[in-house]
């Protein structure tokens, strides 16, 4: 049969895609109390050492730090450690404040929150996912959308999650079970945006055996050959904005090089400050 792997350009556009509902009611959803969101950040810290060196998500809010969200299904005063150096690298990148906060999937109903290494104290609030009942959003969620009826928005979080809630099955098992609920939405836009969000956040605890069953109902609901499509259309819009930013960057070099203020150059350009900062 090939593969079992879920490509990983796939699953880039993926997350991408889960801007939007995270933008919209994740904060709610999960009690967050920070600033808007803004917008999604690139998660891929290339100075950091550990085995894995992105981060799950990191969003810029509206009062210029940062949101960083992981997702779990462990815990343990090592998974601490490896969120400090994510969020050490983020802020000698971008020195801003930086709001850590684990999603812990079901089964977990405690973790550490705070790690002590004397003068250094670092925390990262846990959120625990175990105090949904799963089992009862499916069977709700499933009879609205076999009724041919559209989810709201709050509806389609609360899909999207479904297998890191508590659930009398696995979370692989639960992970399958959406996916193939998700491939019954009439609407076809829908239908891969939510397929796509379910395998994001099902990532980090799919095994290969459900990997591979994924991919059985991926291809006969024809969500991966939407998702390379779409995979296409990123790549030329996010080289049109690449290209964009690039000149944007080279004018304010020059304007640098001119005496012009940071102010003064972020206001023609548009750049962020501490973009421009950094061209220094």
């Amino acid at each position: 049969m090939g593969t079992t792997e879920i490509p990983y350009h796939h699953k880039d556009i993926i997350f991408k895609s889960l801007t939007e509902i995270f933008a919209n009611r994740v904060l709610d959803f999960y009690d967050i109390n920070t600033a808007p969101i803004v917008r999604a950040e690139p998660a891929k810290l290339p100075t950091i050492t550990v085995q894995e060196k992105t981060m799950d998500f990191v969003f810029y809010l509206a009062d210029g730090s940062y949101l960083h969200l992981e997702f779990q299904s462990t815990k343990g005063p090592e998974e601490l450690e490896r969120f400090m150096e994510y969020d050490v690298a983020l802020y000698r990148k971008r020195h801003k404040t930086i709001h850590t906060y684990v999603v812990y999937g079901a089964g977990i109903t405690d973790a550490p929150e705070v790690l002590n290494c004397g003068s250094i104290e670092y925390r990262a609030k846990g959120i625990f996912m175990d105090r949904y009942d799963g089992d009862q959003l499916f069977e709700a969620l499933g009879l609205k959308i076999r009724s041919g009826a559209s989810l709201d928005e709050l509806e389609r979080m609360q899909l999207a999650f479904l297998p890191l809630m508590k659930s009398s099955h696995s979370k692989q098992e639960r992970a399958v079970e959406t996916i193939e609920l998700a491939g019954m939405i009439l609407d076809e836009n829908q239908k891969t945006f939510l397929t796509g969000c379910v395998i994001a956040i099902s990532d980090n605890f799919i095994d290969r055996e459900y990997t591979r069953k994924i991919l059985e109902v991926l291809r006969m609901s024809k969500v991966l050959r939407a998702l390379e499509e779409e995979a296409k259309d990123e790549g030329r819009v996010e080289g049109q904005i690449e290209g964009r930013y690039e000149e944007k960057k080279a004018t304010a070099r020059k304007l640098l090089l001119k005496g012009m203020s940071i102010d003064e150059i972020a206001e023609i350009t548009g750049l962020l400050k501490e973009d421009i900062r950094l061209l220094h």
